[in-house]
């Protein structure tokens, strides 16, 4: 039953990026794209990351799709003329790009397999140590503030630039305005 959830989530991933950059209107194309980051977050709790799956539905679909339509609002709806040219050569990066990952994702370990990488390396012994050592009784949390806890600074530092950014060019663009 897990892989047709799995088929139906990539297919309606697939259909939200298609319409994405079909679709003419810029707030459509945002509330596809929240879309899609939703679908995304469902595919994460369903492989049993629920972590990974909260970070996504909150920052890609609320927290991102805020920022867009805000853009989009100040901005206006109507995207600027499309260059055909770059659609032929975007065209077939594309399709490389997607060929590429399917090729590296052939020697990853089975979903759910007990004896993969990822639950017979060191997960094991964050699981088992993770009380001890950081005195964390959540071992999410310990993995994240302390183990990994570089990685999140840089992760949180990401997000805070890419808002920076949003704001730099919402800025930029009442300037341009008025």
């Amino acid at each position: 039953m897990i892989w047709q959830l799995d088929l139906l989530l990539l297919t309606l991933l697939l259909a939200c990026a298609v319409v994405a950059v079909i679709v003419r209107s810029m707030l459509a194309t945002v509330a596809v794209l929240a879309a899609f980051s939703l679908f995304a977050a469902l595919l994460f709790a369903g492989m049993g990351a629920p972590d990974v799956a909260f970070v996504e539905a909150v920052l890609g679909s609320a927290f991102v799709g805020v920022l867009l339509l805000v853009a989009v609002l100040v901005t206006g709806d109507r995207p600027a003329g499309r260059d055909r040219r770059a659609a032929w050569i975007a065209g077939p990066l594309i399709i490389v790009f997607a060929g590429l990952m399917l090729y590296a994702s052939q020697d990853l370990p089975d979903r759910g397999d007990p004896f993969a990488p990822g639950h017979t390396g060191v997960a094991r012994g964050y699981v088992e140590g993770s009380l001890a050592d950081s005195e964390t009784p959540n071992v999410v949390t310990a993995v994240l503030a302390d183990y990994r806890s570089m990685d999140t600074l840089g992760e949180t530092l990401v997000v805070f630039t890419a808002a920076l950014a949003a704001a730099l060019v919402l800025h930029r663009s009442r300037k341009d305005a008025s």
